[in-house]
């Protein structure tokens, strides 16, 4: 099959790791990105219409079988014009509701619609009788790769205690604020984000994780803390499946998905406080022997069900 991918070129993107699956699994398939000086603004404004016109053309002159739309901003002209020109095009969207921008997203309607989380589906199903499917994120096995080390002698080799990633938001700086003040030692790794609490910068590795390098923290790090946004209303974020697929020891936020999601009971690695995070960390720190024999049970099951080869396939099979 033939795809086309509307979203980022960014290497370690959804988007990216969506084209290298197709690709692998023996599809054609190319990413048709804005140009640069849009994408910087893409979260504040609207983008002008003829632009999206020209990349209906230029996706027409690929002539895909299916276009995948990832961007939650593309102008509801670029949908009708393909429509007209006789393509399906599906959107999936792998963040929590805060990232639905002008809601360009329901002015113009796709064949199918795919989100993670089952309270955005609803909605959607609900109050707009619009064709949605849930689906769940993925890990790439082949960039997200686990070390071939035993996760011990990995663990000595990589020296972190504690460590979290991504954009350092005000409530993961205040989260994060406790942890420390509990005697945590954590390191941070990601984007600093306005009004981002300076005195953390002593923890703050200084660069951005992606790819094989950071399935390597991942897998090394005794804990990995994932914090996720309060919009994860009914769902987890990305690196949920990232750090499983790593090898990792994860703790995480806890939602009610957890029990569909791990072969495990979520309640040993899941917190519902940051009382409750604190007490868990400082618990796994003294039993490695067992926090190490769930990273290897989570890592088997996910290898075996939540791929990117995994979510290619449930997205081909679906429309």
């Amino acid at each position: 099959m033939k795809i086309a991918l509307i979203g980022s070129v960014d290497y370690d993107s959804f988007e990216y790791n969506l084209h290298e699956s197709f690709i692998y699994n023996g599809h054609q398939a190319e990413i048709f990105d804005l140009p640069a000086q849009e994408r910087s603004s893409i979260f504040i404004r609207l983008i002008k219409d003829e632009i999206f016109m020209t990349m209906a053309d230029e996706v027409d002159r690929y002539h895909p079988d299916l276009i995948v739309a990832v961007y939650r901003i593309i102008n509801p002209c670029f949908v009708i014009q393909v429509k007209k020109m006789g393509y399906r095009i599906i959107h999936i969207n792998p963040d929590p509701v805060t990232t639905f921008s002008c809601q360009q997203l329901f002015a113009a309607e796709y064949d199918v619609y795919f989100t993670k989380d089952p309270f955005i589906k609803r909605f959607m199903e609900s109050n707009m009788k619009l064709n949605v499917k849930l689906h769940n994120d993925a890990f790439n096995i082949r960039l997200h790769k686990k070390p071939d080390m035993d996760k011990p002698e990995f663990e000595k080799k990589i020296d972190i205690e504690v460590m979290t990633y991504g954009t350092l938001y005000p409530y993961r700086n205040r989260m994060l604020r406790l942890l420390i003040d509990a005697g945590i030692e954590i390191v941070l790794f990601g984007n600093k984000f306005p009004f981002y609490d300076h005195e953390l910068d002593k923890y703050h590795s200084g660069y951005y994780i992606t790819g094989e390098s950071k399935a390597k923290l991942l897998y090394g790090a005794r804990i990995v803390l994932n914090t996720f946004n309060y919009a994860e209303v009914e769902s987890v974020n990305s690196r949920f499946f990232e750090a499983n697929g790593s090898g990792a020891f994860q703790l995480s936020d806890y939602r009610p998905i957890l029990r569909d999601l791990l072969p495990i009971d979520p309640e040993l690695v899941s917190f519902r406080s940051i009382d409750e995070a604190i007490e868990k960390i400082k618990y796994y720190l003294q039993h490695p022997e067992e926090r190490i024999e769930i990273a290897r049970t989570i890592y088997a099951h996910f290898v075996n069900n939540y791929t990117y080869d995994h979510l290619i396939q449930y997205l081909l099979n679906s429309i």
